[in-house]
Parts: C-alpha cells; structure tokens; sequence
C-alpha cells in the first residue's frame, strides 16, 4: 500500500507540473481556454486518483477472520462427516482401534511404591500420619494401624531420616479380580534406627519375607493386611 501511495504522488506531481507549464506557456492563448484546460487536467487527475485508491483498498483488504475450533462437523444434510476420509489414492482410510480400557491392576505397583513412601513418613512423624490415605477406616486393621500410631506419638518414638533405611525388594503380585485384591509378596532388609525421647529404642537389623494385601475401593488401592512369614535379624534374607 506504501509503494502504491509513492506512485500516485510522484504521478500527481507530474501532471500538477505539466499542467501549470501550460498555463504558463501558452500566453498566447485567451484566458478562458487555460482555464478549461486546467480543469480538464485537474478532473482527469482526480478521476485518476479516486480510480486508483478504490483499486488499492478493494486488493488489498487486510483479512480478519477469526480461527474457529468445532468439536465435531457436519455434512450438509445435518448427519456427521465421515471421520474416515479417504486416503490420497482414494481407497478408505483406516482408523486405528480404540485404546483398551486400562484396569485397576495396572496401578497396583505404583500404587503400592507410594504407600511404601507414605508408611516411612508416619515412622518419621507418626502425630501426623493419616491413615485414612492407604487404610480403609473403620476395619479392624485400620483401627490397630492407628493405635500403633498412637502409641508411637504418646511416647515419642520415632525414626529420623538418614539413620537406616527400610528396603523392600517386590518379588511377584498376586491378582484376585474377584475380590479386587492383589497381593504384594516381597522380601525387606530393615536397618531403620527408632528412637525414643532422644535415645536409641530399637536398631536390630531385621530381615524377613512379608506380603501386603491391597483392596480396590473407591478408585485406590488400599492396605488391608500385612503377613510376616519368616524374619530373621542381622542377616539379610533378601540376598538368598
């Protein structure tokens, strides 16, 4: 549009000059004819100008139409559109089968990492353990778990983080999608040091070959029993 612009005004300049060169050149002609002619060339000037500029605006229109998203199109008669348009050489083209549904048991290893995680914070604080994250309240082992907690945090023991550590080495899991419970079998190598009031409580090194039950309910696994089946100290059934 600039260059444009440029144009027209360099053309009118041209023309402005050539004709107030003919005014000026022509004195032997009366008044009224360069009066005619300058007009003349100014009304051709003009009708030069308006053509021009019309012409730049009707090109060049900027555009401004908004991009506009659709959760689903439709074909004309109001039915939706093929979702399988053909394929450039106009055979149909394939979709591709839908995603099987995941299910429950693929999150029980996750699942059960995260409730080893949330089971050593509660050994840090045990004041501050939520038992309804990992336990369904209410039940018989949930009620033990909290005392236990309880007990904990009445007489102050505790583990503190760096001293020991408490490894579980997760061997097989056991799936019953009848019941909707799995279970963990793995074997743990415990060097956690507890402490009460400050002092050293308990810091026997103990090993032993355990299970965890978990049971699906409310869209989470959830800890229902724990079993010892062997347990040894100073020594690591883990390495066996």
């Amino acid at each position: 549009m600039g260059s444009i612009n440029s144009t027209d005004e360099i053309s009118q300049s041209c023309n402005f000059q050539h004709s107030f060169t003919l005014v000026h050149t022509s004195r032997n002609t009366s008044t009224m004819s360069a009066k005619f002619l300058v007009t003349r060339k100014l009304g051709a000037l003009f009708t030069l100008c308006c053509f021009v500029i019309c012409g730049c605006v009707t090109t060049h229109e900027p555009t401004t139409r908004a991009s506009l998203n659709f959760s689903q199109l439709s074909s004309p008669d109001g039915s939706p559109a093929d979702s399988n348009p053909p394929s450039p050489d106009g055979s149909p083209a394939v979709s591709n089968p839908p995603s099987p549904v995941a299910s429950p048991f693929d999150s029980v290893a996750q699942q059960f990492e995260d409730f080893v995680k949330w089971r050593r914070e509660c050994s840090y604080k045990p004041r501050l353990c939520d038992a309804g994250k990992f336990t369904i309240l209410g039940t018989q082992f949930s009620n033990d778990f909290v005392a236990m907690m309880r007990d904990y945090a009445k007489n102050n023991i505790y583990a503190r983080p760096g001293d020991g550590e408490r490894k579980i080495f997760v061997e097989t899991i056991t799936k019953d999608e009848t019941a909707m419970t799995a279970i963990v079998h793995g074997c743990v190598y415990d060097t956690v040091v507890l402490y009460m009031d400050g002092g050293i409580y308990d810091d026997k090194v103990a090993s032993s070959l355990s299970s965890w039950t978990m049971q699906w309910q409310d869209g989470s696994w959830r800890w229902i029993n724990y079993q010892i089946h062997k347990k040894v100290y100073f020594d690591n059934l883990c390495d066996s």
